[in-house]
C-alpha cells in the first residue's frame, strides 16, 4: 500500500540536495508520535518490515540555491509505502498529532493532507523509474574489504568483471529477503529486470558520514505479481527508508 502526502511547511522551505538523513528523521519521528513501539522496531531491527519513501517533490515555484531547492510556498508531495498497514497507520496518526512539532531543517510542518495512492493492477512488464543505491563489500588487497556502489549498467573502473550481473543478483536477493519478511516463507519463482542504459544517471549523497552513490534509471521487471508487489510496497534496492528505491510507473 502507498500513501500520498501533501505537506505544507513554514516558508521559506528548503529541500536540501543531501536530503536522505533529514527525510528519514522526519518520517521516523512521525511514526514515533503515532506508535513508539513501531518506530523502535523500524530503527533497530534490520530484519523487520519497514517502509519506502520517495523524494520530497516540490509544488509551485521553485528556486535552485547553493544548498537545495527553495520551495516558495512551502508545499511538497511525498509518497510513503509499506506492506505493513500498522507502519502507515502510525505515520498517519503521527502526522495528525505532530503539526507544529515535526520539522525538516528548521521549518515546522503546518498542514498534512493524506490520500491513498493508486496501485497498478499489473506490475510485470510495466515501465518504471527509480533512484536506488546498491552497495556491496569486496576484497581489495592490500587494503582489505571496501564498499562499492554498484551501477545497474556497470562502470569502467569496476572491480567486478560484469558489474550489472552482480547488481541484478543483489537486487533479486534483497527482494527475496523482503518477501520473506512480509510473507514468512521464501520466494521460489523467477525474477527478471531490464534497465534502459540511455537514461541512467548517478547522484552522490552523504548518509551518516558515508558517501553513497545512487543511480536513477528506467527499467522493466517481470515475475510473479505477488513478488513484484513487494518491490512496489517496500522499494527496490537498499536504504529505502531514506528516500531511495520507490518505483514510479512511467
Amino acid at each position: 500500500m502507498r500513501l500520498e502526502l501533501l505537506l505544507h511547511f513554514e516558508e521559506p522551505f528548503l529541500i536540501p540536495y543531501n536530503y536522505p538523513r533529514s527525510l528519514y528523521s522526519f518520517l521516523i519521528h512521525g511514526i514515533e508520535l503515532g506508535e513508539e513501539g513501531i518506530s523502535k522496531r523500524i530503527h533497530t531491527n534490520k530484519k523487520d518490515v519497514k517502509f519506502v519513501a520517495s523524494r520530497l517533490l516540490p509544488l509551485g515555484k521553485v528556486k535552485k540555491t547553493e544548498k537545495g531547492l527553495l520551495v516558495e510556498q512551502g508545499r511538497v508531495r511525498l509518497f510513503v509505502g509499506s506492506s505493513a498497514w500498522p507502519v502507515l497507520e502510525a505515520l498517519v496518526n503521527g502526522l495528525g498529532s505532530g503539526l507544529g512539532e515535526l520539522h525538516i531543517g528548521e521549518r515546522r510542518l503546518l498542514e498534512a493532507e493524506i490520500k491513498t495512492a493508486k496501485t497498478p493492477k499489473r506490475l510485470s512488464g510495466q515501465r518504471f523509474r527509480t533512484l536506488s543505491p546498491v552497495s556491496v563489500y569486496h576484497n581489495n588487497p592490500p587494503n582489505g574489504f571496501r564498499s562499492w556502489d554498484l551501477s545497474p549498467v556497470g562502470q569502467p573502473n569496476s572491480p567486478f568483471e560484469d558489474e550489472s550481473v552482480v547488481w541484478k543478483e543483489l537486487v533479486f536477493r534483497n527482494l527475496r529477503e523482503k518477501y520473506l519478511m512480509v510473507h514468512g516463507e521464501p520466494h521460489e519463482g523467477d525474477f527478471g529486470i531490464e534497465v534502459f542504459p540511455r537514461n541512467v544517471r548517478s547522484k552522490m549523497f552523504r548518509i551518516k558520514g558515508v558517501n553513497v552513490r545512487a543511480w536513477e534509471f528506467e527499467f522493466r521487471m517481470w515475475g510473479d505479481e505477488e513478488f513484484l508487489r513487494v518491490a512496489w510496497d517496500m522499494g527496490l534496492g537498499m536504504r529505502n527508508t531514506h528516500g531511495f528505491g520507490m518505483i514510479e510507473v512511467m
